[in-house]
């Protein structure tokens, strides 16, 4: 992994403190620091970040190689709204769902633009199997600002890993089973359930369109973090593979 970038708001409330995550003593601080601190944490030896939080492909650079979404508001992780990954959808980044709603877990998809199903195929298979789909989810989005519900620890920090386990799989080239798929799992059962999550017609993504290509080597062959767009179709850049250690993710 060459880097990893955090972007989040607000500051560490107590209820944050988990193992791997926010440490007691950084209740008070910013989250996108602490979160950065934690990192480094975890890898001392690299060198600070020298880029800010975004995705850039200025001055040569690639950009990310992968961004995770993980909200901590349940609405935004039952629900992802398509319009949070407009920007990645519109620059070909790979992006990554993730988050707890109470007893719930979820993992995926794991989108990969013009290729496989995205929040916005999700959100269109939803309004075929229920009409009201749409009226319900402006409802659960209108209003007040909601407040963080709580959730079981062990199965935030179990999501947590499984999306770690993800993401490092991707970048290293392989094509993990969140791809065009949704992992649940809730307490106290803990059964880990598959929903796939299918490129819909209806979706301005054109996924749909480009039917079930190949989009990764199950070889293992590093892959290309950037689409370019062809005259009649998206699809992926070919380059030569990435040094290790290069690699960019997004939090």
């Amino acid at each position: 992994m060459g880097g990893v970038e955090v972007m989040d708001g607000g500051r560490v409330e107590p209820s944050d403190v988990a193992p791997g995550g926010h440490p007691a003593d950084a209740v008070g601080d910013r989250r996108d620091e602490s979160a950065r601190r934690a990192v480094r944490r975890a890898a001392p030896d690299r060198p600070p970040s020298r880029t800010s939080a975004g995705v850039s492909s200025e001055g040569g650079d690639p950009g990310f190689s992968l961004v995770v979404l993980a909200p901590r508001d349940d609405v935004s992780v039952y629900a992802p709204d398509p319009a949070d990954a407009e920007s990645l959808r519109a620059s070909g980044t790979p992006h990554l769902y993730a988050g707890v709603v109470e007893g719930t877990g979820l993992v995926g998809p794991l989108v990969l633009p013009g290729e496989t199903g995205c929040a916005g195929c999700l959100h269109e298979s939803r309004t075929d199997l229920d009409p009201a789909w749409p009226r319900l989810i402006a409802q659960w989005r209108s209003g007040r600002q909601r407040q963080v519900r709580p959730c079981d620890l062990t199965l935030a920090t179990t999501v947590a890993g499984l999306a770690a386990a993800h993401a490092l799989a991707f970048l290293d080239g392989r094509a993990p089973s969140s791809v065009g798929a949704r992992w649940e799992c809730s307490v106290p059962g803990l059964h880990w359930r598959a929903r796939p999550v299918r490129a819909h017609p209806g979706c301005s993504c054109a996924a749909a369109e480009r039917g079930n290509g190949e989009h990764l080597s199950e070889d293992g062959g590093s892959h290309e973090t950037m689409a370019v767009q062809r005259p009649s179709e998206q699809c992926r850049e070919a380059e030569a593979e990435r040094p290790a250690g290069t690699w960019r993710a997004h939090v």
